[in-house]
């Protein structure tokens, strides 16, 4: 069996890949079968002249020469040993966002009945919050965009994008399908659930959890840990103690009070991450500046972008792009305010919306272990308007460019109330220097980037300000013999293919012990 990259076709309704490949390798079609598709693309370089860009698997009758986009295809094998033997089956789980929940997944497909807690509630009590704090400004610290069942990729786009694919990444994939998504993840190169499709997704993984003797504890926060000689041996999960054979910390980026209590418990670290605006555009001008009017929309879906820049030590890039999506408020905080882009399946709205960001690193916030977190907040506060609760600050592109202030804003979806500010006071300057490069870079690229964007702050949470040391192989906590910290919270994983995908590999290493 061969793997074929970079096969080239006219975007079109039916697409015949036999043929394809057999042009692209000068072959007979005769030669070809067993075809299956890894990777669809949109080759966007060429605007009204879209092609999807295919990556195959197919078994080939024929003497063919190999090279770089041509090469004999090896299946993706497991490479985590089950080495870690237990006798309690039910493991203890903090978080329910995608780590958590595919934990508890591979430790059932292993005989184990796991426990998982979470501060938050579960979907349908935890969106009746989230729109409560949308409409009125009440906010739930521990039920929120960024608690609760599911994890902040609840309230996104649903985005399933991942650096690589592996066996397990694989079995991610194979998993939400089973559990409702569109078969199309499995080869689109940027997949997407949508806030609607996940939730359903989310819902059924549970109740096959359940079903499996998983038990649920919602409402239920990690106070503490006790430990001796470099074991938990007990855990305090609202004012009650426990005595877990083992603890999987899969807390989320945003479960900032958690990491205060682990900072003098467990080896640490502060890590880089990215600050910076979100920009809205109408979904017209992007789909015409990236794709192209004559671009046929109903195939290709709107039009998505990813565009980088640098400035001198500093990465500026779009992130989170929610094409038809919305901006909305992803506060856990009292009196603070961050923001993220959401989008339903079907990304019907008029507006499109992405981050965009610059890298900040311990140069600009401090060497403390939690330095990172709390230069977060400080950027969240700073943009939290008492007089206005959770509106949220907002600057043409163009004005923020020549620090001036229109008497008109720009279009935006964001429903909870903005105000116009000069979004050059949010940052300390040299990111925000990096941000107007970005910006230039942008426009350059895509002309009237600016001219057509609105800026609204901020976007602060695009990765876990800090990083939990843990042993590669056995994703021990260092210096601990049965703590485990997953996902994106623990600074292993960015989003939810990677995140679910870091927890599932856990789930992997035990073993129960046969009584």
């Amino acid at each position: 069996m061969y793997l074929i990259r970079n096969i080239l076709v006219p975007i079109a309704k039916e697409i015949d890949l036999q043929k394809a490949i057999s042009n692209k390798l000068k072959i007979s079609s005769k030669h070809i079968s067993n075809i299956k598709m890894i990777r669809r693309s949109i080759d966007a370089r060429k605007k009204n002249y879209l092609k999807y860009n295919f990556t195959i698997i197919a078994d080939i009758d024929f003497n063919i020469k190999l090279n770089n986009e041509v090469l004999e295809y090896i299946e993706p094998e497991p490479y985590i040993k089950s080495s870690i033997k237990l006798t309690d089956p039910h493991p203890f789980i903090i978080g329910a966002g995608p780590a958590g929940l595919f934990a508890a997944l591979s430790l059932v497909e292993k005989g184990f009945q796991p426990y998982i807690f979470d501060r938050g509630e579960t979907i349908d009590l935890r969106a009746i919050k989230v729109e409560k704090f949308w409409q009125k400004g009440v906010l739930d610290e521990n039920s929120n965009v960024q608690f609760g069942e599911g994890g902040a990729g609840t309230f996104s786009d649903g985005k399933l994008t991942s650096r690589s694919r592996d066996f397990y990444t694989n079995q991610i994939v194979e998993y939400l399908i089973k559990f409702g998504a569109d078969e199309s993840i499995r080869y689109d190169a940027l997949p997407h659930l949508g806030t609607d499709g996940l939730r359903k997704i989310i819902i059924n993984l549970r109740n096959f959890l359940t079903e499996n003797g998983c038990k649920f504890f919602w409402n239920s926060k990690l106070e503490n840990i006790i430990i001796e000689n470099n074991n938990i041996t007990e855990v305090v999960i609202n004012n009650e103690k426990y005595s877990p054979e083992i603890l999987i910390l899969a807390i989320g980026n945003s479960a900032r009070d958690t990491f205060t209590m682990l900072k003098d418990k467990t080896a640490m670290e502060n890590k880089s991450f990215a600050v910076g605006f979100r920009i809205e555009h109408s979904q017209e001008f992007i789909n015409s500046a990236f794709y192209g009017e004559k671009t046929n929309f109903p195939l290709t879906g709107p039009a998505n972008y990813r565009l980088t820049a640098k400035y001198k030590d500093k990465g500026i890039y779009s992130f989170c792009m929610c094409p038809g999506g919305f901006i909305v408020a992803g506060s856990s905080e009292q009196n603070s305010l961050v923001l993220n882009g959401m989008s339903f399946k079907d990304r019907s709205n008029k507006l499109a919306n992405s981050a965009i960001v610059t890298t900040v690193n311990k140069i600009d916030f401090g060497d403390d272990i939690l330095a990172g977190m709390k230069f977060q907040q400080q950027i969240e506060k700073k943009c939290f308007n008492h007089s206005k609760p959770y509106f949220a600050p907002t600057q043409n592109a163009d004005d923020f460019m020549k620090n001036s202030i229109s008497s008109t804003q720009n279009q935006t979806s964001f429903l909870h109330g903005t105000y116009q500010e000069d979004l050059n006071e949010v940052f300390p300057q040299n990111i925000t220097e990096s941000l107007k490069s970005g910006l230039n870079k942008f426009n350059n690229k895509i002309p009237g980037f600016i001219d057509n964007g609105l800026l609204l702050a901020p976007e602060t949470r695009t990765s876990s300000p800090v990083r939990l040391l843990r042993k590669r192989d056995t994703f021990q906590a260092n210096g601990f013999t049965n703590l485990f910290p997953i996902g994106e919270g623990s600074g292993y994983a960015g989003g939810i293919m990677s995140s679910a995908a870091d927890g599932f590999k856990c789930g992997n290493l035990f073993l129960l012990k046969q009584k």
